[in-house]
């Protein structure tokens, strides 16, 4: 073991520390200069004048063995004046000194950590896993936040190295407005609070997914206490009954008009029917314009949708088939066009495809009832609204919406179908009333 020394190892020392001489052969030889704050660590002075730190220990085995801890740099300093490279190196002996005191042998544990991958590389096994699991939508997002804003930042850390001043730091970038590939001094149009979250909520998962596979120590997700950013409160908007009454009109008049030209339009019955079957359900958007024939069980009395947006946490979830649905699903099946035994319900422009844009035939339905600003998704909203005027619990409610809240979903996991289809019934009938 090295010599016991009196004095810590300083950045002075380490400077003035001078090439000797062997006293027979007068040869220059290696010497060290030695801590006193910890034991082994110290100053190597090859014969050529080298500087290195370094640590000197017993293994495991008993044996004398060494850890080299980086070259002695001179002139870079802190703000304190202390220089970096003795910090560093000093960091390093006592990590490596605790590791020793555990049992552990330091170059073994290095060399773990030289198998652990770069930010780089997890992203794309991660991304790889998330691409089996998410929807095309949620995986979009998701690969935009990690490759296109960590990666660039972090891409070169090992995954046990990202701190989280680091991810707080972009974080507030996004909440600003900022978008790759925007340039210096450009500033952001608006503030994106939403996506900073979203980002945020990318880069736990991405964290948590590390720790699980034991890249990263236990409960040290750097995300974790990073404070959400302040969203604005979204627009609820709600159809009143003479809202509904005057957009029943428009659509039966749309109807008549389009079966009365000499070549009608085929996908107008199917915008109308899907419409409607938004208001009916209080589905979302993309779950009625997939909806396949195979998921509607009249025998059960549901239509059975396994992928939603929440399908990853509560499995597929049903939505009664209460006598509005049935109504719009039968006239469908009447249509020429269902002659052709198309898979989807609500059919699109190409022969065995759905219907991909609502937002047109929305936006001239919604414009001639003069309801101008109710977006598709306020059908939902309606859906619910009307729910909980007519006395319906909120976790009844929240069952037919598809809700995923733990707590709402423990409480209808095991209703029958029955109390829901009667809900539904009560909803839909009175949409459909005010639809006329």
């Amino acid at each position: 073991m090295p010599r016991v020394s009196t004095k810590q190892l300083t950045d002075t020392r380490c400077q003035r520390a001078k090439v000797k001489k062997h006293p027979k052969t007068g040869e220059p030889v290696m010497t060290y200069e030695w801590d006193s704050a910890i034991r082994g660590f110290g100053l190597r002075i090859t014969a050529l004048g080298t500087k290195t730190f370094c640590l000197k220990f017993v293994d495991t085995h008993g044996k004398q063995a060494w850890m080299p801890l980086g070259p002695y740099i001179p002139d870079v300093v802190d703000a304190e004046g202390e220089n970096l490279s003795l910090v560093s190196a000093r960091k390093l002996a006592g990590e490596y000194r605790t590791q020793i005191a555990n049992g552990k042998d330091p170059r073994i544990e290095k060399k773990k950590a030289l198998d652990i991958p770069t930010f780089r590389d997890f992203v794309k096994t991660h991304l790889e896993a998330q691409k089996k699991k998410l929807r095309p939508s949620s995986y979009k997002g998701t690969k935009f936040y990690l490759e296109e804003i960590a990666v660039p930042e972090l891409g070169d850390f090992r995954i046990n190295e990202v701190e989280r001043f680091q991810v707080s730091a972009l974080v507030d970038k996004v909440a600003t407005g900022w978008r790759p590939g925007m340039k210096k001094g450009e500033k952001p149009p608006k503030p994106t609070p939403a996506a900073a979250n979203r980002f945020q909520a990318a880069m736990s998962k991405l964290f948590t997914e590390a720790e699980r596979k034991g890249l990263r120590a236990q409960h040290t997700n750097p995300c974790q206490l990073i404070e959400k950013q302040v969203e604005a409160k979204g627009k609820e908007r709600f159809l009143t009954p003479k809202e509904l009454e005057a957009l029943g009109k428009v659509m039966r008049r749309f109807l008549t008009a389009n079966a009365a030209q000499m070549h009608p339009a085929k996908t107008v019955p199917y915008e109308v029917a899907a419409i409607k079957l938004l208001m009916l359900t209080g589905a979302r958007l993309n779950e009625i314009l997939g909806l396949e024939w195979a998921q509607v069980d009249k025998s059960r009395g549901v239509i059975r949708i396994e992928k939603h947006k929440t399908s990853g946490k509560k499995g597929a979830k049903e939505l009664p088939l209460n006598a509005a649905v049935l109504s719009i699903l039968q006239d469908l099946e009447a249509l020429p066009t269902r002659e052709l035994k198309g898979r989807y319900v609500i059919q699109g422009h190409k022969h065995g495809g759905h219907l991909v844009n609502l937002q047109k035939a929305w936006d001239r339905i919604r414009t001639a009832a003069k309801c101008p600003d109710v977006r598709i998704h306020d059908l939902r909203h309606t859906f619910a609204s009307v729910g909980v005027t007519e006395g319906m619990s909120l976790p009844m409610v929240g069952s037919l919406l598809g809700h995923s809240q733990p707590s709402v979903t423990n409480r209808y996991a095991h209703l029958d179908t029955d109390p829901r289809l009667q809900a539904s019934e009560q909803i839909s009938a009175k949409i459909a009333s005010s639809l006329g």
